[in-house]
């Protein structure tokens, strides 16, 4: 039984998950006036889910959490269910076009840039999936008409097993080790993002549908899934992006590349994207300068001035190979966090020979402060120093932003890009950005 059997079909929805996401399906049901029943792991329901309920329930749908290992998928699957993501149901009720967009890093800005130059050309557009509304909850809105533009930023998770949702267009940002924590090994996690490319409508071509960066070019051929490889267009030009405008940084320039050839194979203005990268903000806490400090030097006595940049997005290796990159000098970093089961190594690799000092925080960084190699540290002149959380985050985070001016020269940049999750001492990135910010500016009202 497909899934719009399922749902034309007497008998009960089960939805695993009662979130952000779990919530929305059960507005729609509601809406629908379709049966369903709400099996949550977090709540007194836990029990409630067994190949005996799967057996009621004509489909499932998961949350983002539920992906095909988990021990209540499999009772789904082994007794027969429809068992479908929220992305799936959502796309058979959606008129307008899909763009989907995923990646390891660059997602949300490049979600929202998409968005954003569709608007400046007049179209009807929303931007939904993993940016924070669920696509689910679209779909009885006003805007859900054949000319309207659903612009999906989708996480590898969402795609576990997706099978149903089929968007018009794909953009794949960049790939690298990330959610090893979660996915069984790396395969598993590109294979997840490519069911994008497989589920694709590419009626007059799939490179003229899909769009990739390099790093996802090359780990689709080292990785050898060769039932998606060469089925998009690798892009690399951004002759289109104003000097200007705030996505011509390094972090940005490959994004803003796939984006321009979305653009041009629909033949829109080129003015519009132009037009649309001038007056594009990126997102909060993805690599920006917080200010620049100037003032007198209490060791040398003279005056100095650092730039503090923020990219507490950096949640991974490869966010923080992207920002030390942008700089042509060593940095003084702040980095560490909650594990994504990465390779330390991977980090001690990355950051060598990039920086200045390193300042710690986290778990990961207690026992990076352990276990990093005391003769590179020595024989490099690098500056070291763990952080431990006393409780007070806001006074930590200040102390830390002092400590790096005192260590700074005339001309230094001070870079929170932790590579790791936020998720160990902070509630998220956006947590772990403001109280940076809030130290910055601190000292500079120090300053005054």
């Amino acid at each position: 039984m497909d899934m719009l059997d399922a749902i034309n079909s007497p008998g009960t929805i089960g939805v695993l998950g009662y979130g952000v996401t779990g919530k929305a399906v059960v507005r729609f049901c509601e809406k629908q006036k379709i049966p369903y029943k709400v099996f949550d792991e977090s709540g007194s329901q836990e029990e409630q889910f067994s190949e005996e309920e799967a057996k009621k329930c004509h489909l499932i749908v998961r949350s983002p959490s539920f992906m095909l290992s988990h021990r209540w998928t499999k009772w789904a699957m082994a007794v027969g269910c429809c068992c479908v993501g929220e992305l799936d149901l959502a796309s058979c009720f959606w008129h307008g076009k899909i763009v989907a967009i995923t990646g390891t890093n660059g997602k949300t800005t490049t979600t929202e840039f998409v968005a954003h130059s569709l608007r400046t050309h007049g179209q009807k557009v929303i931007t939904c999936g993993n940016i924070g509304r669920p696509f689910i909850e679209i779909i009885d809105s006003d805007i859900n008409e054949h000319d309207s533009w659903a612009v999906v930023e989708v996480s590898s998770f969402q795609m576990d097993g997706g099978t149903l949702f089929r968007p018009d267009y794909v953009l794949w940002t960049n790939f690298a080790d990330d959610h090893l924590d979660i996915h069984a090994g790396i395969r598993e996690y590109f294979n997840c993002k490519a069911n994008l490319l497989r589920n694709a409508k590419t009626s007059n071509g799939p490179q003229k549908h899909c769009f990739v960066g390099q790093s996802v070019h090359d780990f689709c051929k080292n990785l050898q899934i060769t039932d998606v490889l060469g089925k998009y267009t690798i892009c690399s030009k951004f002759d289109l992006l104003p000097t200007e405008s705030a996505l011509n940084i390094k972090a940005q320039q490959e994004n803003f590349a796939l984006v321009q050839k979305f653009w041009t194979s629909n033949d829109f203005p080129v003015k519009r994207l132009q037009e649309a990268a001038l007056t594009f903000k990126i997102p909060p806490h993805r690599f920006q300068i917080v200010a620049k400090i100037k003032r007198c030097d209490i060791q040398t006595g003279k005056e100095k001035e650092v730039e503090f940049w923020n990219d507490s997005k950096a949640t991974n290796f490869h966010a923080l190979n992207v920002a030390l990159a942008s700089f042509n000098k060593k940095v003084i970093l702040i980095a560490g966090g909650k594990s994504k089961d990465e390779p330390l190594e991977k980090f001690q690799e990355v950051v060598a020979g990039r920086i200045k000092a390193l300042l710690l925080i986290g778990e990961t960084g207690k026992i990076l402060h352990q276990t990093m190699d005391a003769n590179l540290v020595k024989n490099s002149g690098v500056v070291y120093k763990f952080f431990p959380n006393d409780g007070d985050l806001k006074k930590l985070m200040a102390h830390i932003v002092e400590y790096a001016f005192i260590l700074a020269v005339d001309g230094d940049v001070v870079l929170l890009s932790p590579g790791f999750s936020s998720l160990d001492w902070f509630k998220n990135y956006a947590d772990r950005g403001k109280f940076f910010e809030n130290g910055v500016l601190c000292l500079n009202l120090q300053n005054k």
